[in-house]
C-alpha cells in the first residue's frame, strides 16, 4: 500500500498477545528473514499507519512471529487483529531485490533514438545512496524540474535504453553553457548501481521538451 508518498509492505496481522510483558504474536503472511527485518514496523490503526520500534523478533511455530515493541504491556491487547506493515524504504536495495520487491536493475527497453532527445550525461556516482552527477546544457534546465519525468538512459546495446523515472534533481553549479546537477533516479539506490551508469547519456521523449 502507499501511505503519505511511501510504499509499505503487508507482512501479516496481530493474532494475539504473547505473555504478560507486552509482546505480540503476528500471523505472518509475507515472511521476511529475521536478520533482514528493518528496525521498525507500522500497524494500521483507524486507517493510519502508526510506527513502532521493533525491540525483539523471535520466529515461532505455526506461522507466528513474536515481537516486542515500544509499548506498555497493557496496550498490547489493543493491537489484536490490526494489520502489520514494513516500509519498503527501510530495507537495503539488495534485500528488496532478493525478496522480488524491485527489479535487479532498471528494465531495459528497445527505443528508436530518433524519438528521443539528449538532456544530459551522467559523469559519475555522487555519494553512497545512488545519486549521480549529471552535466546538462543550460537550455534544458527547465526539464529537470518536472515531477516523475520518464527518462531513458543509454543501454548496453545500440537501440536499447534503461527506462526509469527522475526522482529529484538539484543544481549544484553553473558554468558557461552547462549546469551541473545531483540527480536521483528510480531503482538506483546504491553506489554500485550508480557506477554502472557512468558516462551514459540521458534521454527524454521529444514531446516532453515542448
Amino acid at each position: 500500500m502507499f501511505y503519505k508518498g511511501r510504499k509499505y509492505i503487508y507482512i501479516g496481522y496481530v493474532a494475539k498477545t504473547h505473555g504478560t510483558k507486552g509482546k505480540i504474536a503476528v500471523r505472518i503472511r509475507k515472511r521476511i528473514p529475521k536478520e533482514k527485518m528493518p528496525p521498525r514496523i507500522f500497524i494500521k490503526e483507524n486507517e493510519e499507519l502508526k510506527e513502532y520500534r521493533l525491540k525483539l523478533l523471535k520466529e515461532y511455530k505455526n506461522g507466528l512471529a513474536i515481537m516486542k515493541l515500544n509499548i506498555k504491556p497493557e496496550d498490547a491487547g489493543k493491537l489484536i487483529a490490526q494489520d502489520v506493515y514494513i516500509c519498503q524504504d527501510d530495507m537495503p536495495r539488495k534485500v528488496k531485490v532478493e525478496l522480488g520487491l524491485i527489479p535487479s536493475f532498471i528494465p531495459e527497453v528497445e527505443k528508436d533514438e530518433s524519438e528521443l532527445e539528449v538532456i544530459g550525461v551522467i559523469t559519475k556516482p555522487r555519494g553512497l545512496q545512488g545519486a549521480v552527477a549529471v552535466v546538462s546544457p543550460k537550455e534544458n534546465e527547465k526539464i529537470w524540474r518536472k515531477e516523475k519525468l520518464k527518462i531513458f538512459i543509454e543501454g548496453d546495446e545500440k537501440g536499447k535504453f534503461f527506462e526509469t523515472e527522475l526522482r529529484s534533481a538539484k543544481k549544484t553549479r553553473e558554468m558557461k553553457d552547462n549546469i551541473y546537477l545531483s540527480v536521483k533516479i528510480l531503482h538506483i539506490n546504491d553506489i554500485d548501481s550508480a557506477e554502472r551508469l557512468r558516462k551514459r547519456r540521458i534521454f527524454v521523449k521529444k514531446n516532453d521538451l515542448l
